[in-house]
């Protein structure tokens, strides 16, 4: 509701906004929206997405899916992995549905099995992963401007850091460039990050 066109403007004409939205949709069935008591519908949400994509077609999305939410059935979570495919989201965030105590949702019924839920879950997660694989793989060969934030975690000979979409990439280098930005020619994609060797310039 607080997403509207001349913030998405904003952000495309000014060079110091990254290309990077985080839009929580939780979940791709109206019912199950509703349920959540969610001022929008997954028409609404699609045309947001849509004028991102018009004013910015490079940007990168990610989202906030809830699986199992009370009362949501294996037909209606079809409806949030057909919209995944439709998005076709960078990244997301997604956990199985508990409740806390004092929220309507603490009160409704279940529908599906914990057992269901999970396997869901895992469906979601197998969508999401080739969805951001394929992304990933379509940046091989391209130089990207990337943010050194330092050492990697994973891998103490290289550097890391972020593109401005957010995208983690690694590559040879050293502490020296730290804080700065770095072209990097993208040479292996994996599902959640990136792996590239520095151009000289």
């Amino acid at each position: 509701k607080d997403l509207n066109p001349a913030v998405l403007s904003v952000m495309a004409e000014r060079e110091n906004i990254c290309k990077c939205l985080h839009l929580p949709v939780q979940s791709g069935n109206n019912r199950v929206l509703e349920s959540m008591n969610r001022r929008y519908t997954r028409e609404k949400y699609l045309s947001i997405i849509e004028k991102a994509r018009e004013l910015m077609p490079d940007i990168a999305i990610t989202t906030d899916i809830i699986v199992g939410f009370p009362g949501e059935t294996t037909a209606e979570f079809e409806d949030t992995l057909s919209l995944l495919e439709e998005v076709r989201y960078d990244a997301l965030f997604s956990f199985i549905f508990s409740p806390r105590k004092g929220p309507p949702a603490e009160k409704m019924q279940d529908v599906l099995t914990e057992a269901e839920k999970k396997a869901n879950f895992e469906r979601l997660l197998e969508v999401q992963n080739r969805i951001s694989y394929e992304k990933n793989a379509a940046l091989r060969r391209k130089t990207l401007r990337v943010l050194c934030e330092g050492k990697s975690k994973t891998d103490e000979d290289k550097m890391t850091g972020r593109t401005e979409d957010g995208k983690i990439v690694n590559f040879a280098g050293d502490i020296s460039q730290t804080g700065q930005f770095v072209d990097i020619k993208i040479t292996e994609a994996k599902t959640w990050n990136l792996q590239g060797e520095a151009v000289c310039r």
